[in-house]
């Protein structure tokens, strides 16, 4: 398929959009992400089990998995589907967990560290959440809260197949846990609901189909709400991570620049990832200006391996 060929399946809207943030290049490589979708990645679920083990299996089943370099534990699949990697024990057992690249980016950004209180605000399936279990040897207390309950339930499911036990699931409206909990966490991961630009794959109509200017709207409507409640959930000198799957300056530097707008204690701190196919966030866009800061946050360029993804990393600094 040709690039004028999946431009013209795309919404005329998202086009614009996307040229007036993207070079001719980048374009090219998220219309061919757009077009083959991404390569099945997975990591290696240290509670469970370790490379070697997982390596021995996938050589077995003749499963080409190369080791993604920038990332411990990642691997990505070639040649394969992601279908034959869910027939395999070390998944059953747990010991693998599927998740694309770009997820598993921003609970690093989190410095979090064993004996802290770690909140993911809208946590399923679970991944993060999961990955932060693992990263802390399950000796951190991660609260991974849902509002929608079948959601929920795949939540806790993962959460025992993984081994994950520093996990309570919760199943509130994230928009009231700053007032419920408020100052309470060390650390609040945030990955909003979005409209979803990052994971569009042309041969899957329902990852595009829905995509609109008015859900566009919607969703920075409700970012703004969540990430307000994030701030009063985290304690001073905690840290806050914000993040998307979607390409939009709307829901990503207008989200950052709201919340530093309101509270003079949050700064943002830079998020430095030396992976291709990244670039800092925008300081302008169309004739909307932002703040030189802005630029500290990344956007992740949708490509054979990740999808489109946004991340932004907050202190909150006491103010005495």
């Amino acid at each position: 398929m040709s690039i004028k060929e999946i431009e013209y399946r795309l919404p005329d809207d998202l086009i614009e959009i996307l040229e007036k943030i993207f070079t001719r290049c980048q374009l090219d490589t998220i219309y061919k992400s757009y077009e083959n979708g991404r390569n099945t990645t997975f990591r290696v679920n240290k509670l469970k089990g370790n490379t070697k083990e997982v390596m021995d299996e996938l050589n077995r089943y003749k499963i080409k998995a190369v080791n993604y370099a920038k990332l411990n534990n990642t691997f990505i699949i070639k040649g394969s589907k992601e279908s034959s990697l869910r027939k395999l024990k070390i998944y059953d057992d747990g010991k693998i967990y599927l998740q694309n690249i770009s997820s598993m980016l921003p609970p690093l950004f989190l410095d979090i560290k064993e004996g802290q209180t770690i909140l993911d605000m809208c946590a399923a399936p679970g991944g993060k959440s999961l990955l932060m279990a693992d990263i802390t040897s399950n000796k951190a207390t991660i609260f991974a809260n849902d509002i929608n309950e079948i959601r929920r339930e795949r939540l806790s499911y993962n959460a025992l197949k993984q081994g994950a036990k520093s996990i309570i699931v919760l199943g509130t409206d994230g928009r009231t846990i700053g007032k419920r909990l408020n100052n309470y966490f060390d650390r609040v991961l945030l990955d909003a609901p979005c409209s979803g630009e990052g994971t569009i794959h042309i041969r899957n109509s329902k990852r595009f189909s829905g995509w609109s200017e008015k859900k566009v709207k919607h969703c920075v409507k409700l970012q703004k709400q969540l990430i307000e409640s994030g701030y009063n959930a985290l304690k001073d000198n905690g840290v806050m991570v914000y993040s998307t799957c979607t390409l939009n300056p709307f829901e990503n530097e207008e989200i950052v620049e709201y919340i530093l707008n309101k509270h003079s204690d949050l700064k943002i701190e830079k998020v430095s990832l030396d992976i291709p196919n990244s670039i800092n966030g925008l300081t302008k866009y169309r004739e909307k200006i932002y703040r030189e800061e802005v630029k500290n946050t990344i956007r992740i360029i949708p490509n054979e391996n990740m999808e489109g993804f946004f991340i932004a990393k907050f202190r909150k600094n006491k103010i005495d």
